[in-house]
């Protein structure tokens, strides 16, 4: 495994995606603990990502960037008769999982589509960037699809695309890793997205506190 790249994975970042599919990805790989993920479908990676949005776009109105989709489409779902979530006004973990209830059994297919076109495929990016140097960017997703297969054994990406497109299979390797260290990482990637939100909202502070609901003790 090659951690100076995965260090690199936040590299050219003009919106939330990445940090939002990282967290995702270890959230689900950390529920999981002792068994064996293998593949995380995209639909399940769309609800993670959304309910780790749900906050910092309702409850601290934060900024996510210009190029960010996602506060348009929890807008959006809050407005349609799909999802049956009234927020509270004090939003808990508790509050947070039933959210994530909600989102798994809402007709997701377009959203996860929009979600999914690029993400997975640009935050592995670092993993093969000699053999992406000069390629057109049309051509990017495919050629890294292609890698991360070939070089599966060897390079040790953090994943490789399963052959029906419908999500990721994580090297056996990295979901050790991912599980073992899963405080650290967690943290590291927090505060990558906190410092990307920072900029995003400069005029406000302590953007760290805004991200996730309070601990009710």
């Amino acid at each position: 495994m090659n951690l100076e790249v995965l260090g690199r994975l936040f590299e050219k970042t003009t919106n939330s995606y990445k940090y939002l599919f990282f967290l995702s990805i270890l959230n689900i790989v950390h529920q999981q603990t002792g068994n064996s993920v293998n593949l995380l479908l995209y639909q399940t990676l769309t609800v993670e990502m959304l309910t780790l949005s749900w906050y910092p776009h309702f409850y601290s109105q934060l900024s996510f960037g210009t190029q960010d989709k996602i506060p348009e489409m929890l807008n959006g779902l809050t407005y349609s008769n799909f999802l049956q979530f009234k927020p509270p006004q004090q939003l808990t973990q508790n509050d947070l999982n039933q959210l994530r209830k909600n989102l798994a059994l809402s007709p997701l297919d377009a959203l996860t589509s929009q979600l999914m076109r690029y993400v997975p495929y640009r935050l592995i990016r670092p993993f093969f960037e000699l053999e992406l140097f000069g390629e057109k960017d049309g051509k990017i997703n495919r050629k890294i699809r292609e890698l991360s297969e070939d070089y599966f054994e060897s390079r040790k990406p953090l994943y490789y695309f399963d052959v029906e497109n419908q999500g990721i299979l994580i090297h056996p390797e990295w979901q050790n890793y991912l599980s073992t260290s899963y405080n650290l990482l967690w943290d590291w990637a927090f505060w990558e997205w906190v410092d990307y939100l920072q900029a995003c909202n400069p005029k406000i502070s302590d953007i760290a506190s805004r991200l996730l609901p309070p601990k009710i003790i």
